[in-house]
This record gives C-alpha cells, structure tokens and sequence, in this order.
C-alpha cells in the first residue's frame, strides 16, 4: 500500500513552498536576490536553518493528520500554528547564536506571511490532485466492495465522507441478492456471490474490501473467499471480526473509517517500492537515450530487408490486469500476427504461451536483434511511463490473459519486468508455461531491492553471452 507516500510528499511540498516564500522575500526587501546571495552567508545559513526546523515542527505537529478530512478554515489554522512555531524556534536560534541583529526584520516579517499563503495554496491544490487527478488514473488503487444489499450504500458513503486519495472504488459486489448491472451511487455492480471470482480474474483489480454485518446470516466460507483472492494476488482487506482465520501475510490498519485485517500473499514494503520504483526511473532515463541512439542505426537495416514500422507495439496485461501498450524493435514480418493461427500446431510449449524455435514469421535482423535482447530496448519507455519496472514479471498478451486460471492472475501481483527471475534462469529451455508461472511467482514471494540487483546483474550475463535468449 501507499498510505504514507502523500505524508512524505506533501513535506517536500512544504520545502519547496518555504524555499520560493524565502527567494520572494530576498527580492521584496532587497530589490534582488542573487548578489544578496553571494555577497553574504548569513540568509543561506538561515535558509538551511529554517528548512530543519520546519521537518521538526512537521512530525511533531503531525501536519498531514486528517489532511484530506480538513476545510479551509482547520487548514489555515493549522498552517498558522506550525508558522508560529517555526517564528519562535527561529528567534530561539537566533537568540543562542546572538545573530539577531544581522537579520532585517521586515525580510522575516514578509517571508513568514508569503510561506503561510503560498503553503496555504498549494496545499489545496495538492489535495485536489491527489483526490481528483491521481484517484481517477490507472495508478490508483482499484478495489471491489463485498457487501449486502443494506449495507452497501452506508460503505460507499463511509469511503466518499473520508477522502482517501488512493482508493477507487470500481466495482461492487452484493451477496445476498443479483442486482448484476445496476449502478449504486453512481458505481456499477459488477458481480454477485457467484461470479465475483470470474470479475476478478477479467478486471483491472487492486483489492477486494469486504464488510459483512456481525449479525449477517449468510453462509458463505470467509476463510475461502479470502484464499481464492489471494490466489489471483489480490489484497484483502475485511471490517468484520475474522478471529480463527488461519491465514499467512495480514496486518490491522484502518480505511477508510474501519479496522480491518488486510491478507494478502505478499504485503510490500513501502520505502523499497518507492526506491524500486527511483531505480526504475534512473534506468529508464538512460535506458531510453541508448535506445534513441540505438534507433539511428537499428532502424534502416529493419526496414531495407521488410518495409514497415520500424517498431512494433502490442498490449500486454501489466499489474493486476491494468491493460498497456509494449513497444519493442520490430524482429517479424509485418503478416506475423495473421501467421500465428497456422503455426500454433508447432508450438513447443505447453500451456498459455507460443514459442517456436526456427519461427518463420521472424526476420534475419530479426534474429540478430533477438539473439542480442536489442529488441527490447523500447521497452524503457515503458519502465519510464510507469508501466513496467527493470525487474518484474513476464507480461502475458491479452488472448493469453483471458484464458488465465485465477491462480496464474498472482504472477500479475508485480509489475511486469524488462527482466526477470524466468529471463535468467535459461528461458530458452523452459517449455512449460507453469514452469515461467512458478518462477514468477518464486520472485514475488521473495522479492527484494538485492533480488532485483542480482538479477539485473544475471541479466547482463545472459545479453553478453547469449545464454537463454529468444
């Protein structure tokens, strides 16, 4: 989950507010701002100061609490106080260090008013993003809600009353009676007791949030509810008394206004998905300008031995099912698609995957692109834009996606990877699609920012020498 990220997002939001409120403050009272700065180190030292006392002040006021739950009155009122902590801290310092007098007084008068109404607006706007922007993008959060007919709308209205900017609530399930098709407070109701699993399986999906009274006589098997989701690595998160339930990965936290106990297969740690995802925008950066020079000489000879787009794109299923567009240096004829059909008699792998050996449909630069791994150099746009990561998991075309079981959907629990656990461990001599599905699985349950490294570093071997290449 992402719960703190917004936490650490909006103090380097305030950073940035307070370093513009200072540079403004420089020029209001000195007509200037760059020789005031380089003829004296006394502003720039209270810069920094500032700066540390207001991380401080931050945690200890606890300014991101209920952040989306508060108006604009509580907002000002809060930035109000936090600047008055930071003015006494300030004078404090300055009073220790007798640097008082080396400070213009009206400089911190007009700092302090511009960092309350440049802070004070940008924090909305930062609210509004998160909660109109972000909350609407393919990034969020995608759940389901479980529930009964008479409770549902309590939920729904209980998740709009919190504004928790991660959450999408994008289909609905009802257990007790088919209302399949109708749309409550405005979200369609997608499943009931007996085809949520299928949804699930089909649909872009997060998580599954299910809230069943004390009091409801249902028979259902929770514990096997939750086992089945979890099967499609699907978070779990349930409001109801689940004491008994003997399954692995949970952790008790709140959403949105309830306790709930989340299972899930694998519940990942915040900080290392973030830094995973700061490798996966330092490789793509890079990885996208070799692929920029690659192209000058890539693209000629592609199209001298088979006229036609120099790339070739395809959707492929990302985390979770979010549907996405691949991008790779085009290694086929341009009728390889129409060709597939006639050659499937001769695929040598068992399961929801093709390969073919001596594939005709493939060009002889084709080859050499392949043999190399130079074909998948455009696959760092993606890692850029967010859709795939350096490391992750095979994407699986989207005929192969339908005819997924719901255990193979947990492969998808990760992002798919420009390499991975299957792509260095000789995918050459792997002809059974469980077999790429148990190594997938294998990186996910034991994924970690060293595990990406090592196989990063496999992945160098495997492109130098050739060594279970397609």
């Amino acid at each position: 989950m992402k719960k703190n990220l917004p936490n650490k997002y909006l103090l380097l939001v305030d950073l940035f507010c307070i370093l513009i409120s200072f540079l403004l403050s420089m020029w209001v009272r000195f007509g200037e701002i760059t020789d005031i700065w380089l003829n004296t180190k006394i502003y720039g030292s209270a810069l920094i100061i500032i700066l540390l006392l207001y991380i401080v002040i931050y945690y200890i006021y606890d300014t991101y609490s209920k952040l989306f739950k508060r108006g604009f009155l509580e907002e000002m009122f809060i930035l109000l106080k936090i600047n008055c902590a930071l003015a006494v801290s300030l004078t404090a310092v300055m009073f220790l260090f007798q640097e008082g007098g080396s400070y213009s007084r009206l400089f911190f008068f007009c700092f302090f008013i511009l960092n309350i109404l440049i802070t004070y607006i940008t924090r909305q706007y930062y609210k509004v993003l998160l909660l109109a922007v972000y909350k609407k993008s393919s990034s969020s959060h995608k759940i389901m809600i479980i529930t009964t007919s008479d409770q549902v709308k309590k939920v729904i209205a209980k998740f709009m009353n919190e504004n928790e900017w991660e959450y999408q609530i994008t289909y609905l399930t009802i257990l007790d009676i088919s209302m399949i098709g109708q749309r409550i407070e405005g979200i369609e109701v997608k499943a009931d007791i007996h085809n949520m699993f299928d949804v699930a399986r089909l649909e872009v999906l997060d998580g599954a949030f299910i809230h069943i009274p004390n009091d409801n006589t249902l028979s259902i098997n929770l514990e096997e509810i939750v086992q089945q989701f979890q099967t499609m690595g699907i978070t779990v998160d349930i409001s109801i008394n689940t004491f008994g339930l003997k399954i692995n990965e949970k952790v008790v936290r709140e959403m949105s206004g309830y306790n709930v106990l989340t299972f899930s297969t694998r519940i990942f740690n915040e900080s290392q998905m973030l830094f995973k995802r700061i490798l996966d925008i330092i490789g793509g950066l890079i990885g996208c300008i070799l692929t920029i020079i690659l192209t000058l000489f890539i693209a000629p000879v592609i199209y001298i031995e088979s006229p036609g787009p120099i790339f070739f794109s395809q959707i492929r299923i990302g985390k979770n099912g979010r549907r996405f567009r691949i991008y790779k240096f085009r290694s086929m004829y341009m009728d390889a698609e129409e060709r597939l059909a006639e050659l499937m008699a001769h695929n040598e792998m068992n399961g929801l995957m093709f390969k073919m050996k001596n594939d005709p449909r493939i060009t002889k630069v084709g080859k050499l692109l392949r043999k190399t791994s130079l074909d998948e150099f455009p696959q760092f746009f993606n890692i850029l834009k967010g859709d795939m990561s350096l490391v992750g998991t095979r994407p699986p075309t989207e005929k192969e996606f339908l005819q997924y079981e719901g255990r193979h959907k947990r492969r998808l629990a990760l992002k798919a990877g420009l390499t991975g656990l299957w792509q260095v461990s000789g995918r050459s001599d792997i002809n059974d699609f469980e077999d790429v599905v148990r190594l997938d699985l294998e990186y996910i349950d034991n994924w970690s920012i060293l595990m990406d490294i090592k196989i990063l570093i496999k992945t160098i071997g495997v492109v130098v020498f050739g060594r279970g290449a397609k």
